[in-house]
């Protein structure tokens, strides 16, 4: 994936012994997503030390090194003055474009947090980490910050709709998810009902903006299960390798997905 970041003091940092994703996220004030997207092949749960990565700090970041006499510390800012906007990978315009940009940027951000959230609350759920907790909240936040991108073009009647239907299919994740670390060859009513509210949620859509394919649209939610729930089972599985693989791969897809919402919502 290219890196195609944009930001005005781009770090090369060196990864600590101790580090991981979510320290360095919240220490550079930017996201564990962000993280990804710029260091392509990165492996989120295995960081070596030594291993440069680069980071787009976010606002409110302030570099402590600044006032201080440099001894030999490597992990010292590049600047990069070019625009000061984060310009997600596959956009190519530059600042002061229209409204059309920043809904673009939103959007991809908020399905990649999506699948970044729900990845790192199923890891915590399936080895009953104390953060499970809290990953869970953010995945819910993370849904509400979704769904506030399309309460600025549906009625409050469609969003009331649309939020049940999200929310369903967040509680379904959880019933497949229980029913996988249960059962490696769990295929329950839960499984099918997740692919039902997918359904179901391709036809609101389609609905509320008819310039949508609902059966493009049904193809993407349900190959966003399908690569989820192959996620699940290689992670229990202890195939990790093949885990990182779709994980990845599952960006692409969810970029398609926030692309082909954020085109029917400027068709309006």
């Amino acid at each position: 994936m290219e890196e195609n970041m944009y930001c005005q003091n781009r770090i090369s940092y060196r990864v600590q012994e101790g580090d991981s994703l979510y320290k360095l996220a919240k220490q550079f004030h930017t996201t564990v997503t962000e993280l990804i997207l710029l260091n392509s092949g990165v492996n989120p749960y295995n960081l070596q030390t030594g291993m440069r990565l680069t980071i787009c700090p976010g606002e409110g970041y302030v570099d402590e090194n600044e006032s201080k006499p440099s001894e030999g510390n490597t992990n010292k800012p590049t600047k990069t003055p070019v625009g000061g906007i984060v310009i997600i990978p596959g956009t190519t315009t530059q600042p002061g474009n229209n409204m059309g940009v920043d809904l673009r940027q939103r959007m991809r951000m908020a399905w990649l947090n999506h699948i970044t959230l729900v990845k790192f609350y199923l890891i915590s759920f399936f080895e009953n980490l104390s953060s499970q907790n809290a990953w869970k909240d953010a995945v819910y936040k993370n849904a509400e910050e979704i769904l506030a991108i399309f309460a600025q073009y549906y009625p409050a009647s469609a969003m009331h709709r649309f939020r049940k239907l999200f929310m369903e299919h967040l509680r379904l994740t959880d019933e497949v998810a229980a029913g996988l670390k249960a059962d490696p060859a769990f295929s329950g009513a839960a499984m099918e009902n997740w692919y039902i509210n997918a359904e179901e949620i391709a036809s609101f859509l389609s609905r509320q903006t008819p310039v949508y394919n609902e059966t493009e649209l049904r193809k993407m939610f349900y190959d966003h299960l399908d690569m989820e729930r192959q996620q699940m089972e290689a992670y229990l599985d202890g195939d990790y390798e093949t885990d990182i693989e779709i994980y990845l791969r599952s960006q692409q897809n969810m970029i398609e997905l926030a692309d082909f919402l954020t085109s029917g919502l400027l068709a309006r």
